[in-house]
């Protein structure tokens, strides 16, 4: 909890000693579902952004208990809880830690709620194999689709290293990114030290269209105070859209949280669910 007890207190953690240098920081770093991700942005951005930025509906998770009508989730109380479902076109997809779904067939786009159901009980608890892992598809994520161009989407990471926070931004996002590491614009943080969007425009949005960088450089900033409130350890949005109206929207969300925070977060995080990585069962030990 070093990293967790230090950015609650604005300090450096401390430098342990060691041959060969000073040591990674250790925390328990988990992976979140990605509607997980989106529901506590969702659900916190508005605030900590002072009602400036809001992400729009997180969607809804599906799980293998519609498979049983006396569960608790059923498509009808998935229905009467979600309206929008009925009025919504949508995308569909598994949400098991799975990356490239796109280029694997894993997302179905533009669907009325019927053919989103269909095609989501037509893989539910059936085994599908993504690159060289494969495993049983168990969780589905439905949420409304968001129409946009090309050149509306772009990339964006967050991950934090011992010292210092690191942000990515490439203008051009999406399914084919491509190589990140080679083209995106960096700015790193280190621990405690403060982030403005001036500092972020300069660094992160030099190939951005002017009359965006302004709206852009705001949701960073304030994406980046989610990130630290709610000490995650690893945000990556692809693609992370920037609408006409200069509203921003993250379509594709992967993240993780650093679980040694949970005595500072436990009530800012509500239940989280940890999934195991796509091909393999939870281990007895990660029900605790």
């Amino acid at each position: 909890a070093i990293l967790a007890q230090a950015r609650a207190h604005g300090s450096q953690p401390p430098t342990p000693l060691r041959r060969g240098g000073p040591r990674r920081r250790e925390m328990s770093v988990k992976c979140i579902r990605e509607h997980t991700g989106k529901a506590l942005l969702h659900k916190h951005l508005p605030e900590i952004s002072g009602g400036k930025h809001t992400t729009g509906c997180p969607g809804v998770l599906v799980s293998p208990e519609v498979l049983d009508k006396t569960s608790g989730q059923t498509w009808d109380s998935i229905l009467d809880a979600n309206p929008w479902l009925k009025t919504e076109k949508l995308v569909a997809k598994p949400d098991q830690l799975i990356k490239r779904r796109g280029k694997a067939g894993l997302i179905a786009i533009n669907k009325t709620f019927d053919e989103a159901k269909a095609w989501v009980m037509e893989r539910m608890c059936k085994e599908q194999k993504v690159e060289t892992v494969t495993g049983q598809l168990t969780h589905f994520l439905i949420e409304p689709m968001v129409p946009h161009k090309q050149e509306q989407e772009h990339y964006i990471c967050i991950h934090s290293t011992r010292y210092e926070d690191e942000i990515l931004f490439c203008h051009d996002g999406g399914v084919d990114v491509g190589d990140v590491d080679a083209k995106a614009e960096r700015m790193q943080i280190p621990t405690g030290a403060a982030c403005d969007e001036a500092g972020i425009t300069a660094k992160l949005l030099s190939k951005l269209d002017a009359g965006k960088k302004s709206g852009m450089a705001s949701f960073i900033l304030n994406l980046y105070k989610f990130y630290k409130d709610l000490h995650f350890a690893y945000l990556e949005i692809n693609p992370l859209v920037m609408l006409d109206d200069n509203s921003v929207v993250p379509l594709d969300m992967a993240a993780k949280i650093d679980e040694t925070a949970n005595f500072l977060c436990a009530q800012k995080w509500g239940e989280v669910d940890w999934p195991p990585p796509f091909g393999r069962d939870a281990y007895p030990e990660e029900a605790l």
